[in-house]
């Protein structure tokens, strides 16, 4: 892994939350927060409900971008993580039921939330990182990385 991807990778997993960016059927861009999510390096996992705007919008394009921001920031030291990809469903199995302990332990709450519906109308998603894009104004020079 590189320099560049080793800190954004440290800078997702403080993160509390991200945007989502998908395109819609009408070639639209849509932002949403979503999380708790979980990372394997710069994959990103999420759960959203089967019939929301964002699994359909992944159904007709499946490129989406999550942008990690910090809100508490000072504009001099400004740091972000854009990372895009493709969005596949996870199935049931080893992988899925590694996710929900990931996110269980990150969010203990969350598994409370999802309820008693659980997976019949709840499922995760897996976001397989293609590109990455960091920016860094802390430094001396403003630093805009991408790699990948």
């Amino acid at each position: 892994m590189s320099d560049a991807t080793i800190e954004a990778v440290n800078y997702i997993e403080k993160s509390p939350y991200a945007l989502l960016v998908t395109v819609g059927e009408k070639n639209r861009p849509f932002v949403r927060e979503i999380g708790p999510f979980v990372n394997d390096g710069l994959d990103i996992y999420f759960v959203t409900r089967m019939d929301s705007r964002k699994v359909r919008h992944i159904n007709v394009n499946s490129f989406v971008t999550l942008y990690f921001p910090n809100t508490k920031q000072d504009a001099k030291e400004f740091r972000s993580v854009a990372v895009t990809g493709k969005a596949a469903r996870v199935p049931e199995g080893n992988e899925f039921n590694g996710v929900l302990k990931k996110l269980d332990g990150k969010s203990p709450g969350y598994m409370k939330y999802i309820g008693k519906e659980g997976f019949k109308i709840w499922t995760i998603y897996k976001m397989t990182a293609e590109s990455l894009q960091s920016t860094d104004y802390s430094k001396s020079t403003r630093t805009v990385k991408e790699a990948i």
